[in-house]
């Protein structure tokens, strides 16, 4: 999968002074101080995602990963921005929106504020990292199962005297 940015390479210069880069969803995601602020993608004539079409293109833009539940305070200012369909953490510019180059200012401006409410947190891999090496695993006491058979035999036995 390519990960070439041609249309969209401008939007690295918007970026704050250190930010790193990778390969992803076909494109490049930014990351700075250690969280997934923006990626962007250029594949054309996509508007399909698990069978229901949508009116832009899905991976022709610029995502800004927000978790849900922070979602409304960037819908309430940012009225041009769209949930992407395939990661509900996502917000999304189709480039091909009439003012695509105000509203990239307008979100970049965010990240240059370090908005805390911008961006999901780099997830780092490796046993250091592992949750369940970090924290011992609780036991929990087993639950005892009290055998009924011996009961339910008294209570057989004094049925059949009374019948």
């Amino acid at each position: 999968m390519e990960h070439v940015l041609d249309n969209l390479l401008w939007i690295e210069e918007l970026l704050p002074p250190g930010y790193d880069c990778h390969p992803k969803h076909g494109g490049m995601a930014y990351y700075v101080d250690m969280k997934l602020v923006l990626i962007l993608v250029e594949r054309r004539g996509l508007y399909e995602h698990k069978g229901i079409s949508y009116p832009f293109e899905l991976w022709n833009g610029a995502i800004f990963p927000v978790l849900k539940k922070a979602q409304n305070a960037f819908f309430l200012k940012y009225l041009f921005l769209e949930n992407h369909p395939a990661n509900k953490d996502w917000l999304y510019i189709p480039a091909d929106q009439d003012d695509f180059e105000e509203q990239i200012k307008q979100m970049m401006r965010e990240i240059s504020k370090a908005n805390p409410l911008l961006g999901l947190p780099l997830k780092i891999d490796g046993p250091a990292q592992d949750s369940k090496a970090a924290a011992p695993k609780k036991k929990t006491a087993k639950k005892v199962r009290a055998s009924k058979k011996s009961e339910n035999a008294y209570f057989l036995n004094i049925a059949k005297k009374k019948s």
